[in-house]
């Protein structure tokens, strides 16, 4: 990881944290975007940060390849540019052609199954791309986007091409990041986590393959097909699959290509968890293919999780193995490795038959589809796995609702509170002062008063909001200045004076001339100053920890202030911080709760 981050080209350290400035710059421009009605008031919510944190670069493993080299990635959620990069996807999305993509594993096998059989005399090579989101060129590909957007289309976009530009800018290329307690910036490139780097990615590689186009032509491409970096190709079988990857590499200066070919005894090459085999003049015959990394675990019938998902475990191999098997024999042999799968992971052999019978039926006899009812609200209701008193509380949830509201339908999700993951961190922490969507309490070190309190933005702003009282009436500081003695004697006059820099203006007026103090002036200046203090005239603050120092004198600082918990969905904190107040009855809250206690209504 430290050779990725050493990369001058794509990385620079910083000293410091931009986030605060960066968030706020972002919010200046979008401002002005509303204002100016280039962006709906929708794009503005999903775009606008609040309380943003740095991204988190970690690595993933890559356990399937030599000497298990470390796939960098960017956890982006909560940094000041993930919403923007989000809204941002619903406008760019409209570029992306569908002509040689592929969607997913089972799109594919349709195509392959309604491909002419004369494709099956080709040759079969995968081309894979090195480090694809590493190498994509930012400045390049932000072009690509402009030039589609308002030079392609009939109709551009309501934001004005500049400020387009600006935003790109803002979601890709002033992307900060912690690793290993230090902060970088990535200068260029995309980085893997952000929600417009798979965009990103394919708006660069369709111009890659629109512009090359005539090339693959007269390389006897015949078939081209690619998800993301892995790539299906179809050539003559007199031609090099190797002298092919190394044109294609030649083709732009940030593209590595790797190539794989059929293996020449079983006519076999597997392509997005398939194996794919060739049968020359009849067609494609495909299975299931897992990789020789695979160790056979899944969920385990023993793990303390809901019953849906161990159903999950079992129904989505079974899903795979029919929509992916193209023949009676293959899909008899993945049958077995299921249950096989499934026994010695703890599963009952009757529950995975079970499964596999219902998703026959669906294939074969699926139901009728039910028109959706009108004016049916559906609620989801998230609730903690604790056990059977878990799917208790979730029934009578269900059916006091269905009682009292027959117009709304209850989802109910459950959350598994404790994974075996949340032992193991591979992410830098983010500091506390700078966490956002907290409930946080302040303790006086002096006596027992506390308060407790929440806040969407960064926490060391709201502390700052609290201690801005006990700052302004701190005493001043002074510093005495040591005069300026001058070498020349003479030029020592007999009056001081003070001078103001002639400076024009943006309205074209010129400041004040200057003035010329003698020392009978500054005297009298002196005698006649009247001082007023302003300790005497203040109003009434309305932080509690304001009027704590002013009632008490004793000082909070920063160290006094600790989080008592995290959330990061809106509402909850209020609700949260409300229970907390309640509970512990702190003496500086004023109030008891932030929302109505439903549960708790006294």
């Amino acid at each position: 990881m430290y050779a990725v981050v050493n990369d001058s080209s794509k990385f620079k350290r910083l000293s410091t944290d931009p986030t605060v400035a960066r968030e706020q710059n972002l919010i200046k421009l979008l401002n002005r975007l509303l204002k100016e009605k280039s962006i709906t008031e929708q794009f503005f919510k999903m775009s606008c940060p609040k309380g943003s944190n740095p991204g988190r670069l970690y690595g993933l493993p890559k356990i399937h390849k030599d000497n298990i080299p470390l796939r960098p990635v960017l956890s982006a959620i909560g940094t000041f540019n993930y919403g923007l990069g989000k809204a941002l996807t619903n406008i760019l999305s409209d570029i992306i052609e569908k002509e040689n993509m592929v969607r997913d594993p089972f799109s594919f096998v349709e195509e392959l199954k309604a491909s002419p059989k004369s494709f099956s005399n080709y040759k079969m090579v995968s081309f894979d791309i090195s480090s694809l989101y590493m190498n994509v060129p930012l400045d390049e590909t932000i072009e690509i986007i402009l030039k589609n957007l308002y030079e392609t289309r009939a109709t551009p976009p309501t934001i004005q091409r500049d400020d387009m530009k600006q935003l790109l800018i803002f979601a890709t290329k002033n992307t900060h990041f912690l690793f290993d307690k230090n902060l970088y910036d990535q200068v260029d490139r995309v980085s893997m986590g952000s929600p417009l780097a798979p965009l990103l990615a394919e708006i660069f590689l369709q111009d890659f393959e629109k512009t090359h186009s005539s090339s693959f032509t007269s390389m006897d491409i015949v078939y081209w097909k690619r998800y993301v970096d892995d790539t299906f190709v179809l050539i003559d079988s007199t031609f090099s699959a190797k002298d092919i990857c190394t044109k294609l590499s030649q083709f732009h200066k940030s593209i590595k290509f790797t190539c794989e070919e059929e293996a020449a005894n079983t006519n076999t090459l597997s392509f997005l968890n398939i194996l794919i085999q060739k049968q020359p003049g009849i067609g494609f015959a495909t299975k299931v293919h897992r990789k020789e990394t695979f160790f056979g675990l899944i969920t385990k019938w023993s793990s303390f999780v809901p019953k849906a998902y161990k159903y999950n475990a079992i129904s989505t191999l079974v899903y795979r193995a029919i929509k992916l098997c193209s023949s009676y024999n293959s899909l008899h042999q993945e049958f077995r490795f299921i249950r096989k799968l499934g026994t010695k992971n703890g599963y009952p052999i009757n529950f995975v038959n079970s499964i596999i019978r219902r998703q026959l039926d669906l294939l074969y006899n699926p139901p009728a589809h039910k028109p959706p009812t009108p004016n049916t609200d559906i609620v989801v209701v998230r609730v903690p796995y604790f056990g059977l008193s878990s799917h208790v509380y979730a029934k009578r949830i269900t059916s006091a609702v269905s009682k009292q509201c027959p117009q709304k339908r209850i989802r109910v999700i459950y959350d598994v509170t404790n994974r075996i993951g949340t032992g193991f961190t591979n992410k830098d922490k983010i500091p506390t002062l700078i966490k956002s969507g907290v409930v946080y309490e302040a303790q006086c070190s002096k006596c027992s008063d506390s308060y407790i309190g929440k806040t969407y933005r960064h926490l060391k702003t709201r502390i700052n909001e609290h201690l801005a009282e006990q700052k302004k009436s701190a005493p001043p500081t002074y510093k005495k200045t040591p005069p300026v003695v001058k070498r020349n004697a003479s030029s020592i006059q007999s009056h001081t004076t003070t001078k103001i820099h002639m400076t024009r203006f943006k309205t074209g007026k010129l400041p004040q001339p200057k003035y010329n103090l003698s020392k009978d002036h500054l005297q009298d200046l002196f005698e006649n100053m009247e001082f007023v203090d302003k300790k005497g005239d203040q109003t009434i603050p309305k932080s509690s920890i304001a009027r704590h120092y002013y009632s008490t004198g004793h000082v909070l600082t920063t160290e006094d202030f600790k989080i008592l918990l995290t959330e990061k969905h809106r509402y909850r904190p209020l609700v949260k911080e409300s229970l907390l107040i309640r509970k512990q009855q702190p003496s500086l809250n004023n109030a008891d709760r932030s929302v109505p206690l439903y549960v708790y209504p006294g």
